[in-house]
């Protein structure tokens, strides 16, 4: 006979002070906002939903054990955070994805745990997954594995965010600009939305920007963002209306705009910044095969008509960039290119190391080689160092724990290799690094006084720690262990 197994999924909820991964994520992606509806399926005790709320956003929940009463409600966000990997049938994990996907508008966060985020060692083997000491049953997915159940339950191509979180897109339209986005790594060009300095000659057209300071900041806001002027369905009815009720045409509101506040330097910028997303962000769903490529949102094409003339020219630069990645001394030499501009620093090896946050500052190609890797793992949630190998075709991401930190913590590693189109993923790694020069930071007697205390605290050998980059006063750019400092 049997054993018969009574699962406690309700007590895998947790008690939260601020807000989970995905909704973090969804946060920072721009896809919440106050005029946003969320709606966040298998909400536990409802602390996401109340921290939302308490920034006046409408969020609402369902819960089989905390909240069963409440009804399903469509919303423009559905969130179904940490809820597959708590179910121990399959066919019930199909029916909580298919009723998550039905009440989603615009985009669902699906978020599990994987393989490697926690030892599995102890644990009692259950169906696909294990049994804990609470009653509670886990499954560690693979990320690829998450990829393919989704598209198998909604038919749709999910997009890979960070490990074990996928957004899933209503339309193409959204999914390309998400991409797009995400891709610039935030807006380069810095805006003053104040007026110039008054001359004599300006003082009248001054004065009238005052008359339509709304419209005037997001034309400048637009163009900044995407390297040209808007259209006049871009900007907010409030702005809109702005300009009607002082009867300001669009064209007068952007010259007004260009005399004032966006300066030819800021718009070729912009241009120049723009043209170059454009091109990675093709290159990489051309790569990929993206199935949402085909059918750009009326922004996007906007803007490859403003800055490549068409599609097809766009295109055929993108491939470049593709050629590129084949090449593998070209990347070598972009690698070194990067090290002398400072963008990052080479290791031993000639292996280029930055900062996670200067990678939308690397060349094209560069940039197309990360989008490559990061599609089959998932970006990085925190803060992180990437190590580019083109010859051995691969990457490896750390992942840091407080870069403020006298000594940050590497607390995992990411390998993904290109060749072999694999993921390695390790959690056991907590390391010591450095202050290095992605950080910044001068390498003083004190803090290395401080990193040999946390050396001996965390009881790590000289060998154990992560080797480290020598300040931005090595003119080498090299990167040191220990021993050859």
């Amino acid at each position: 006979m049997s054993e018969s197994i009574t699962v406690h999924r309700h007590r895998t909820a947790m008690v939260r002070y601020a807000l989970s991964q995905p909704m973090s994520l969804l946060v920072r992606h721009g896809l919440i906002s106050q005029a946003t509806t969320v709606f966040d399926y298998g909400c536990g005790q409802g602390d996401d939903m109340r921290a939302l709320e308490a920034q006046g956003i409408s969020a609402k929940g369902w819960d089989p054990h905390f909240a069963p009463d409440r009804a399903l409600a469509a919303a423009e966000v559905v969130n179904l955070g940490f809820v597959l990997n708590v179910i121990e049938d399959d066919a019930e994990r199909r029916h909580a994805l298919k009723r998550a996907w039905q009440l989603t508008e615009k985009v669902l966060a699906v978020a599990v745990m994987v393989v490697g985020q926690v030892a599995v060692d102890g644990l009692r083997p259950y169906r696909d997954g294990y049994l804990t000491s609470r009653g509670t049953f886990q499954k560690y997915f693979q990320h690829a594995e998450l990829r393919a159940f989704i598209g198998s339950v909604t038919g749709a191509e999910p997009v890979s965010v960070t490990t074990g979180i996928y957004f899933v897109f209503r339309r193409a339209e959204d999914e390309q600009e998400f991409l797009l986005d995400r891709g610039r790594g935030g807006d380069r060009v810095a805006i003053n939305i104040q007026p110039r300095e008054r001359r004599s000659t300006t003082t009248v057209r001054i004065e009238f920007a005052e008359r339509i300071p709304t419209a005037i900041a997001e034309i400048a806001q637009i163009a900044v963002h995407r390297g040209r002027l808007p259209a006049q369905e871009e900007l907010t009815q409030v702005a809109r209306d702005e300009l009607a009720n002082v009867r300001v045409s669009l064209p007068r509101a952007v010259e007004c705009c260009r005399r004032t506040i966006l300066t030819d330097e800021m718009l070729e910028k912009a241009s120049a910044q723009r043209r170059e997303d454009l091109l990675v962000h093709n290159a990489l769903c051309l790569l990929n095969r993206s199935r949402s490529f085909q059918n750009p949102g009326p922004a996007i094409i906007r803007d490859v008509r403003a800055l490549f003339g068409n599609q097809r020219m766009l295109s055929d630069q993108a491939a470049k960039y593709l050629f590129a990645l084949s090449d593998l001394e070209a990347l070598h030499k972009l690698n070194l290119g990067a090290a002398s501009k400072k963008i990052g620093v080479l290791d031993e090896k000639e292996r280029l190391v930055i900062a996670g946050a200067r990678v939308s500052d690397l060349p094209g190609p560069l940039r197309c080689y990360f989008g490559c890797a990061t599609y089959l793992s998932g970006e990085p949630d925190r803060a992180f160092i990437a190590r580019f190998d083109p010859r051995r075709r691969l990457l490896k991401i750390f992942s840091v724990e407080d870069e403020r930190a006298a000594s940050p913590a590497i607390s995992s590693t990411t390998v993904v290799d290109l060749r072999r189109q694999k993921v390695f993923t390790n959690p056991e790694s907590l390391r010591l690094l450095r202050k290095i020069d992605v950080f910044g930071g001068p390498d003083t007697p004190s803090r290395r006084k401080r990193e040999r205390a946390l050396q001996r605290q965390l009881g790590q050998s000289e060998q154990q720690i992560f080797a480290s980059i020598v300040s931005n006063h090595d003119s080498a750019h090299r990167l040191q262990t220990p021993q050859q400092r």
